[in-house]
């Protein structure tokens, strides 16, 4: 699994954003332990898009340790196990029907303990896949189903480099289905009194033609101002919802050494609007 903190020697936590500002900076990385309760194996700081902290080589967690992902995703599915929205099937894995999600984000009508319980487990789901290499790990364990439809993995689940699919998903218009995206926050802006959005860093694209750059760019939108900000620029959140395609918008400049030619940006941007503030979660 991907980890966002680990400890110093002396207790210290270290977090990715202070890490990658000391590799940036050419300066010396502290040594880190895992910082799960009791468990303090040798991890490594790994410099990338995006960076992560990673186990050492040889290195391994011990028996109970929160970054063992098949004993935390069996954890998550025995806690949040239940008949309506998670019921485990015949063959030992679980089904998540996201129909009520969907229910619930355009109509309501689901009482609040219910919908509580189905959100804290689904984001608890999605935590762990977004620290996760692949959908491997949970799809092998958890099938979703929109209504009487199966659905992948790879057609709900989004990190930063998939933005497009997500963006051209939205655009086919044959489906309410829920999505969940994964981003890192860049910024915070309140374009009129009474709302914020947040920003997430783009998928930048090249398109193949000459000059031409797509950028994907995705963001949530609230009124709830200072809840947006209580995730900070650098963290890495979990947005899950029903997603709309905002307009597409192109910008064009000169060429910075070749004033014959003209670079077009074309931005494409994606934007949620949480119906419940469990629909965000931050990535730890």
């Amino acid at each position: 699994m991907k980890m966002r903190r680990a400890v110093g020697t002396h207790g210290t936590l270290h977090r990715i954003e202070g890490l990658q500002k000391r590799h940036d900076t050419q300066q010396s990385l502290p040594t880190l332990l895992c910082d799960s309760e009791g468990c303090g194996a040798p991890v490594r700081f790994v410099a990338g898009d995006p960076s992560h902290i990673a186990l050492a080589k040889g290195a391994e967690h011990q028996p109970g340790c929160r970054y063992i992902a098949p004993g935390r995703l069996q954890a998550i599915l025995a806690a949040g196990s239940d008949s309506e929205f998670l019921p485990a099937l015949d063959d030992g894995r679980h089904e998540l029907r996201l129909l009520l999600l969907q229910q619930a984000l355009k109509r309501g009508g689901i009482e609040q303990h219910t919908l509580d319980g189905y959100l804290g487990t689904l984001a608890d789901l999605l935590l762990l896949r977004a620290m996760c290499e692949s959908d491997d790990l949970v799809a092998s364990q958890v099938t979703l189903r929109l209504g009487k439809k199966r659905v992948d993995w790879e057609n709900f689940f989004y990190d930063q480099e998939r933005y497009d699919q997500a963006w051209e998903r939205i655009g086919t218009g044959t489906t309410d289905l829920p999505m969940a995206l994964v981003g890192t926050v860049r910024s915070h802006r309140s374009p009129q009194p009474g709302s914020l959005f947040l920003n997430c860093a783009p998928k930048y694209q090249h398109t193949g033609v000459a000059d031409r750059r797509d950028f994907y760019e995705v963001s949530v939108g609230h009124a709830d101002a200072a809840w947006l900000k209580s995730f900070p620029v650098g963290a890495e959140i979990v947005m899950f919802g029903l997603w709309r395609q905002g307009r597409s918008s192109t910008s064009s400049r000169p060429h910075p050494t070749d004033p014959r030619r003209t670079i077009t940006n074309v931005t494409h941007k994606l934007a949620l609007w949480p119906g419940f503030k469990r629909q965000l979660a931050l990535v730890e």
